[in-house]
């Protein structure tokens, strides 16, 4: 039995985990401000309103702010992020800068993918021999390659040295060089 001292009922589940007092609206008292629903303590707003207890109302419509959030593949946000009255807030895995590793209007730059080997505390893009443009390496001159790896002056194509160095394993010079 979960301690409702209130009367209202709002500690609930099976281990009374959920706490429903965190929907209440403080000036009105009302469940996410009478414009949402509330589940274990999260508001989920109906179209049109936003903010934690549902205390926003878009200015613009449902559809409206569908339509500015939809990147260039057709996807909201580009499926790495929220989309609110219009404005997309990516899902930033590592802030690094002036901005995290996902930006963009509706998220569609991708700065993971100018690593090397992703790691969430590196700031190594493009094989430290270019420049991080919109998830896509703008190689220095004497570099090419997706990720700038590969140096011009080798004899061997791009192709020619990854098959090289790969061997038995699936990875590059084994997943511990640099081909």
């Amino acid at each position: 039995m979960c301690d409702n001292n209130d009367d209202k009922g709002l500690v609930t589940g099976r281990f009374c985990e959920c706490d429903d007092s965190e929907c209440l609206d403080e000036d009105t008292g009302e469940v996410c401000g009478g414009h949402g629903q509330c589940y274990c303590g999260n508001c989920y707003c109906a179209a049109g309103w936003h903010g934690d207890k549902c205390e926003f109302q878009c200015d613009i419509s449902p559809w409206e702010s569908k339509r500015k959030c939809t990147s260039p593949d057709g996807k909201i946000c580009s499926n790495r992020g929220t989309c609110v009255c219009g404005e997309c807030t990516c899902h930033d895995v590592d802030p690094s800068g002036d901005w995290g590793d996902i930006h963009g209007d509706t998220c569609e730059c991708d700065e993971r993918n100018c690593h090397a080997t992703y790691d969430r505390y590196t700031d190594d893009f493009c094989s430290g021999h270019g420049q991080c443009n919109c998830g896509m390496c703008d190689c220095k001159e004497g570099w090419t390659g997706k990720k700038c790896e590969h140096p011009l002056s080798c004899s061997l194509s791009l192709d020619s040295s990854l098959k090289k160095c790969t061997g038995t394993s699936n990875l590059p010079c084994n997943g511990r060089g640099i081909p």
